[in-house]
């Protein structure tokens, strides 16, 4: 599997960088191919890396009840979005700046994958070696953890309206 500039320069991690400061990244990046059905990264599991997705695709849950003595042995999970690579998603930036560095969501193969994997030290290690180029990176990061907080508190509205609804009934 050979991925490039062309490849790499299309997920938005990578927006505003120039050839050769994308070209550091791919350096850093190790390259796997996932069977269908493999868990990529799975929720609470520590996490220390961001994954872009290459080819192929992939479903993200998360679990529906939250973890305590009760609940342990509730494994039920709900999909929350299905992406191929034709979006250039990548997953595992939470973990960049999260102390705790847990998984919030497990990513499964529903089929054949390939990925390339960016390990966090070594994407601060860059970050501090060319503030530049961390600049626009943070940036991107950014504008990605925004978004994912609006869908997130989006949904939760909803979720609180129905409650709110029932409620009245």
């Amino acid at each position: 599997m050979k991925y490039n500039y062309n490849t790499i320069k299309e997920y938005s991690l990578f927006d505003g960088l120039t050839e050769s400061e994308i070209e550091k990244f791919i350096s850093l990046m190790k390259f796997k191919t996932i069977k269908d059905k493999e868990i990529i990264m799975k929720e609470g599991d520590d996490g220390d890396t961001i994954v872009l997705l290459l080819s192929g695709e992939v479903s993200i849950t998360q679990a529906l009840t939250l973890k305590n003595k009760r609940a342990m042995d509730d494994n039920r999970e709900k999909v929350l979005i299905r992406l191929d690579a034709s979006l250039h998603p990548f997953f595992g930036e939470i973990s960049l700046f999260n102390e705790v560095d847990k998984r919030t969501a497990t990513i499964s193969a529903t089929s054949e994958c390939d990925i390339a994997i960016l390990d966090d030290n070594d994407i601060i290690n860059l970050c501090n070696e060319d503030n530049s180029l961390g600049y626009k990176i943070m940036k991107n990061l950014a504008e990605k953890l925004s978004s994912s907080l609006e869908k997130t508190n989006n949904k939760v509205l909803k979720l609180t309206t129905v409650f709110s609804l029932i409620l009245d009934n």
